[in-house]
């Protein structure tokens, strides 16, 4: 292990020189596109833009976090004091909508807030997951990497400028359109919003017909699209993506504003830039459906190179793989029409990656032997094998030094994090070698919990309940549960029926009294947020009869305390 533990200390993790010459693309200033209208880029993983209206401001996308759009904030107020009295969300993505709060500013009460219809649900819904894709976020953008680390950039821009310590502020939408376009005159400037599905089934794209400005949102930027994003999205609709690119190409704006990268100008050249963009999407969709249509599976699809972009795209300085990739896209595609099972036998029903790793190191002589093919797998360049091989050592080491495998591990994402164009490729490789040295542990603080708890509609936190039912502690037990919140008169029921927690946003129809375990009357709704959040203990809730527990009859019933206990200890996020 000599050879091997030398190069760990001298590792130098290289980059593609292409991926370190992306980050000029993110340069942090404000460009004016014409008077009146700025694109801010480098304050956040996206672009914000600033339009001047007659009386007050527009901004559309808003950043990640507070921290983020503090700097912003001032730079935009600088241009113009005028109060913001419209902010447009062009999609859910966490980059565009949680600095809000700050940019809003002193007109927080009155700004209107516009967004896609769908978008305030997708962005319930997301708080479903958000404990694994906080952390899988973490690695694809790298939120725990520093320069040291060997991060580059996240490809579509510099940084993800939310870690542990950061705030979200999120507004929901107030103005909302289902329709194919929405046309608004604000502060006198006349906009038509379209709904533009490609990476999110939300986006929209603004359009500002006199000036001929068209703001992309996600839906071009400079970088392969990411039809599948690795930090864990449903595969993006292709077809969809092609058919919004092609309204958008269709107005021939004059200038185009994505939410990542730099604008661009030229009627022509954006009319051709995005032409390009949409033939590549339809190229890989194409080709892949082929493929499969012939009994291919992704690995077949990849592993042979049956797909290869043609030289005018694979060229195109819009679709180098800086972000998404053709391989990934081509996983996605097949999932999307085909879903995970790749139809080889093996896959049906396989083994846990346990028994697995056991098998292949029985097989490779024993875990001695193995590691020493690992060894030799890194000296002879063979990357990939040589993780593949750590793997399954570090489930199965017998009797090995554990830390001489980390070790080996270490190196060989190193190594494979230095042939990466993708960002998201590379900082996932980069972030996983420090989780499994113990540098670093992803996960939101107590603080961004509760602040998501707190922030959440109370439809969200009893679906949330749902998901987080131990099913072990409740696997025999059948009790029903009706909850009231006077300050609203919101009124939900909960059945704990055998493992499942069937929630309802309202009392059952014509119960029977004796069928109810506990009425739960709240006075507030954020006392039972609070004790959701582990903010408020729910027996000082319920001494500062702020929770008050009746039995089926309506008759108040401080016994019930012990039941009320018990189904909340069903409940956990572990």
């Amino acid at each position: 292990m000599s050879d091997v533990d030398t190069k760990i200390v001298s590792l130098k993790i290289e980059a593609p020189e292409a991926l370190v010459k992306q980050t000029e693309e993110f340069t942090k200033q404000i460009i004016t596109i014409l008077p009146g209208i700025h694109c801010a880029i480098g304050y956040g993983l996206a672009n914000s833009m600033l339009i001047e209206g007659d009386d007050g401001n527009i901004i559309i996308d808003t950043l990640e976090s507070c921290e983020a759009a503090i700097e912003l904030h001032k730079d935009f107020q600088a241009i113009s004091s005028k109060p913001v009295v419209a902010i447009i969300y062009t999609h859910n993505h966490a980059d565009h909508v949680f600095g809000t709060e700050v940019l809003a500013g002193d007109n927080l009460s009155n700004v209107k807030i516009y967004s896609h219809a769908t978008t305030r649900t997708i962005l319930d819904v997301t708080g479903l997951i958000q404990r694994i894709t906080f952390q899988r976020a973490a690695r694809q953008f790298g939120m725990y990497l520093t320069e040291a680390h060997g991060i580059v950039n996240d490809g579509i821009g510099l940084h993800l400028k939310f870690d542990k310590n950061n705030r979200r502020s999120l507004l929901y939408p107030t103005d909302t359109f289902d329709t194919d376009s929405l046309n608004l005159t604000i502060a006198g400037r006349n906009l038509v919003l379209y709904h533009a599905p490609g990476e999110t089934d939300d986006q929209i794209v603004v359009y500002m017909p006199k000036e001929k400005v068209l703001f992309a949102a996600d839906n071009i930027y400079k970088a392969f699209p990411n039809i599948y994003a690795i930090r864990g999205t449903s595969t993006r609709d292709a077809i969809q993506w092609v058919s919004s690119l092609d309204l958008m190409r269709n107005l021939r704006a004059e200038y185009l504003v994505p939410s990542h990268t730099k604008p661009i100008s030229g009627a022509e050249y954006i009319y051709e830039t995005i032409t390009i963009y949409r033939d590549a999407i339809q190229f890989v969709h194409d080709q892949t459906v082929r493929f499969m249509n012939q009994g291919f599976t992704p690995d077949d699809i990849i592993g042979k190179k049956f797909i290869q972009l043609p030289k005018h795209l694979k060229e195109h300085p819009y679709l180098q793989e800086f972000y998404g990739t053709v391989d990934w896209s081509i996983r996605a595609i097949f999932d999307r029409y085909i879903g995970w099972y790749s139809s080889k036998e093996s896959d049906l029903n396989p083994d846990a990656p346990i028994i697995r790793a056991q098998n292949l190191i029985r097989l490779g002589g024993g875990s001695k032997k193995v590691f020493e093919s690992a060894q030799t797998a890194y000296s002879e360049e063979k990357y990939q094998w040589c993780l593949e091989l750590t793997e399954a050592l570090n489930l199965h080491p017998e009797d090995l030094n554990k830390s001489e495998v980390i070790q080996l591990q270490v190196l060989a994402l190193q190594k494979l994090a230095s042939f990466q164009t993708s960002a998201n490729g590379r900082n996932w490789y980069l972030t996983k070698s420090l989780e499994i040295q113990g540098l670093i542990e992803i996960k939101p603080s107590p603080n961004q919990v509760s602040q998501t708890i707190m922030n959440a509609p109370l439809k969200s936190l009893f679906m949330f309940l749902s998901i987080n039912l131990n099913y072990q502690k409740a696997n025999e037990v059948n009790q029903l549960f009706l909850f009231h919140f006077q300050d609203t008169n919101a009124k939900f029921s909960i059945h704990i029926r055998n493992g499942i927690a069937d929630v309802k946003y309202q009392w059952p129809e014509n119960f029977q009294s004796s069928s109810i375990d506990v009425i739960v009357e709240v006075t507030r709704e954020e006392i039972w947020k609070q004790v959701i959040a582990r903010i408020k203990s729910p027996i000082e809730a319920v001494s500062d009869e702020e929770i008050i527990l009746k039995d089926g009859s309506g008759e108040i019933n401080q016994e019930l305390i012990v039941p009320f206990l018990m189904f909340l200890t069903m409940f956990t996020s572990d």
